[in-house]
């Protein structure tokens, strides 16, 4: 009984294949054999269907250096950005967006003397945002459609790993940079790296994640953005 158990569990245990393991590395989604244009397009439809990513990285903006640290969830946001002019923690639930900068950010564009009232008057609430501010400019950074736009003609680049991940590389024609690609699995963006004209590199991860920390602040901690205003 023991021997014939046995025997049943190995040939349970063996592949339909003649016995040879089956691999579980990804298989080769294709993106590689595409014209570039077409391969971005799979990209910025697979990080769409997604729902769900976390931006890591630096970029650069009209001349300036920006930091940023940003989870998205469908149309919602969380994290922060962070420049010379200091560090803005950005939320946008349910549409509607909060900002919570720190000292250096009201110093510098409110003067000492008022910002040291803004940052009393805050502590640690968030200050909400009218869709009209020019602040509200900040949520658009983390835009699939924006982060990956080409400003030239593209070009197919070369291969390149990433912790594990195959890609390959579409150069955007004014050299301002090259976006990577996963050759294998979904055709998720996994870096984009600046070129001659543009410095940092932002990497794409988490993608479908539950990301619990990116919920509407409680009404107690919310402030109006444009109470503040009256204070500069």
């Amino acid at each position: 009984m023991a021997v014939v158990l046995a025997a049943a569990l190995l040939t349970g245990c063996g592949s339909s294949d003649g016995g040879q393991p089956q691999s579980t590395a990804p298989a080769d989604n294709g993106v590689a054999a595409l014209a570039p244009n077409e391969a971005l397009q799979r990209a910025t439809t697979a990080v769409k269907n997604a729902k769900s990513y976390h931006l890591v990285g630096d970029i650069v903006d009209d001349g300036q250096k920006m930091t940023l640290d940003l989870k998205v969830t469908g149309s919602d946001l969380g994290g922060r950005v962070s420049t010379n002019e200091g560090t803005i923690e950005l939320l946008s639930t349910g549409g509607q967006q909060y900002i919570r900068p720190d000292e250096t950010f009201w110093t510098k564009n409110t003067g000492a003397k008022a910002s040291g009232e803004i940052v009393k008057m805050m502590g640690d609430k968030w200050a909400k945002v009218s869709t009209k501010d020019d602040l509200s400019q900040l949520f658009s950074i983390a835009n699939v459609d924006e982060l990956l736009k080409p400003d030239g003609t593209l070009t197919k680049g070369e291969a390149k790993e990433f912790d594990g991940v195959k890609t390959i590389g579409l150069v955007d024609g004014d050299k301002s940079g090259t976006l990577y690609i996963a050759t294998t699995g979904e055709p998720y963006p996994i870096r984009l790296e600046g070129g001659q004209d543009a410095d940092g590199q932002v990497t794409f991860s988490e993608f479908g994640a539950t990301f619990d920390d990116v919920k509407a602040p409680a009404e107690d901690q919310v402030i109006d953005f444009e109470q503040l205003k009256s204070r500069t």
